[in-house]
């Protein structure tokens, strides 16, 4: 059983393709409440977080503790007068941000959550190249970010966008490497050895990972999480926006909500990179006990890995771009490589 069959069957008097229907606007609009209230929740645990680490106070004048001042943000973002820049491309700049803000949502539309009590799996996507769909989203996620710096005439923007770029193109290709060995890796049976299907299927995946691919791939998890980091692009790995040195890079002449479109794509990139990680490497909405409360299994895990990402971002100073790109071609590549060979061999031998 799942969410959207309970929905269904609690509409069902409507007819089937009318309950159907209800039932998959009602569930989108679950995980999009819940995507939203996880931003804000994110944002402000950050803020927290980091002046704890700094041994400041954080937000603490708005409401209880500071948790007003995400609304009191939020207000003064729409507040904000939109400044535009002269010479611009009217349409890239104003549509880049937006693509920025629901590539990222749509990309949480694929995850697998797992299942929760009463409702059943969570899952919203039932489709067996999940895997496929999640890297071709966050495929678009540069477009809107190479659009918004090209699109605004500004040598700072035109800058960033270029460091973004190069940032991009060092870290994807090992990242999908990772990705391929954890397909491979999924695609024969811990117990009997046999083939089986679901590789392209996060959900699949999930089912397959008996035992978690990060105690097998402990290579493949490391160069994953960096290329998350990297894809996230906040520190050390920020050299798109970098804002101490070029003025926060691509987004430099965006103001009020297109800036807020873009911060809430940062933002939902830590939470959606910690998902995708416990999903591929710990194991997902596996847990020790009965799976039928499987989503707070993953929800720990995510949240654990957020908190990793939140400790990296506030402790470890910017790379500089040539060292990234170093990292990124001379080391993370060839050991990349390494893992998808030592995946083969594992399913070949040992499995």
């Amino acid at each position: 059983m799942s969410i959207l069959l309970r929905i269904h069957q609690w509409f069902s008097f409507l007819g089937s393709f009318a309950s159907f229907g209800v039932a998959y606007f009602l569930q989108s609009i679950v995980v999009l409440v819940f995507v939203a209230l996880s931003f804000i929740a994110l944002i402000y645990i950050f803020r927290k977080y980091m002046a704890r680490i700094q041994r400041r106070i954080g937000p603490n004048r708005v409401g209880k503790f500071g948790l007003l001042q995400l609304i009191a943000d939020a207000l003064k973002l729409v507040g904000k007068e939109s400044i535009l820049p002269e010479g611009r491309d009217d349409m890239a700049y104003k549509i880049a941000p937006v693509i920025v803000m629901i590539a990222t949502i749509l990309a949480f539309v694929l995850l697998p959550f797992g299942d929760l009590a009463y409702f059943g799996s969570l899952a919203v996507t039932h489709s067996k190249v999940t895997l496929v769909l999640m890297f071709g989203i966050l495929s678009i996620i540069p477009i809107g970010e190479i659009l918004g710096g090209i699109s605004t005439k500004s040598n700072y923007a035109l800058l960033g966008t270029m460091r973004a770029v190069a940032k991009d193109i060092s870290f994807e290709i090992p990242m999908m490497i990772s990705v391929l060995a954890i397909v491979m890796v999924s695609s024969r049976s811990y117990v009997t050895g046999d083939a089986i299907t679901g590789g392209l299927s996060l959900s699949g995946i999930v089912a397959n990972e008996i035992i978690p691919y990060g105690i097998i791939e402990p290579l493949g998890l490391l160069i994953f999480f960096i290329s998350m980091v990297a894809r996230a692009s906040y520190s050390p790995f920020d050299l798109g926006e970098s804002d101490s040195e070029l003025i926060s890079g691509y987004t430099t002449e965006y103001s009020g909500m297109r800036f807020g479109f873009f911060y809430i794509g940062l933002f939902g990139m830590v939470y959606l990179s910690s998902f995708l990680i416990s999903v591929l490497y710990l194991g997902g909405a596996n847990g020790p006990y009965d799976n039928y409360v499987g989503f707070i299994y993953l929800f720990i895990k995510t949240d654990i890995l957020v908190l990793i990402s939140f400790l990296i971002w506030v402790a470890i100073p910017r790379i500089r771009i040539d060292k990234f790109v170093d990292l990124g071609w001379k080391y993370m590549l060839p050991l990349s490589m390494a893992n998808l060979v030592y995946a083969g061999l594992f399913v070949l031998y040992i499995r």
